[in-house]
């Protein structure tokens, strides 16, 4: 009888560490799996920058530069890049648009959101050999473009 006793206590023990045995090496056991999907997201639009400026005077033939300042009212949710900022002078009856010369303005970098003041200068560089009267005392408007 004692021999049966151990040899039942030789066999619990050896069942309990096979068990122990399989439950530590099942930690380690895993798969390995590739997954695909996908996903979905939205981005901000392009707004339209809207560019105005001052109103310079005492604008003369063969004169000095006016210095206006053009703001640029960037009304997008982010900041927008611009290139250079362009103005021609739009001509009216008596008044050639050609004969005003506005500096262009090199940003070449992003405008934020809201407005930004950039400074310029206008001239009327030409005394041309036509009678220029008619620009005298005239609000000028100046088109302004912006790449």
């Amino acid at each position: 009888m004692k021999r049966f006793k151990y040899r039942r206590r030789t066999w619990v023990l050896l069942a309990v560490l096979v068990a122990a045995a399989v439950a530590a090496v099942s930690g380690y056991a895993y798969f390995t799996a590739a997954g695909v999907g996908t996903g979905s997201a939205n981005t901000g639009s392009v707004a339209t920058l809207q560019i105005t400026s001052t109103t310079p005077s005492g604008i003369w033939p063969d004169g000095a530069d006016h210095a206006i300042t053009v703001v640029v009212n960037n009304t997008g949710g982010g900041p927008q890049h611009v290139g250079t900022i362009s103005g021609n002078v739009e001509t009216f009856p008596g008044c050639w648009g050609y004969w005003f010369q506005v500096d262009s303005i090199v940003i070449n970098g992003d405008v934020p959101v809201g407005l930004s003041n950039h400074p310029t200068n206008i001239r009327m560089p030409v005394d041309t050999v036509d009678d220029q009267t008619g620009c005298t005392t005239q609000p000028l408007t100046i088109d302004w473009t912006s790449n």
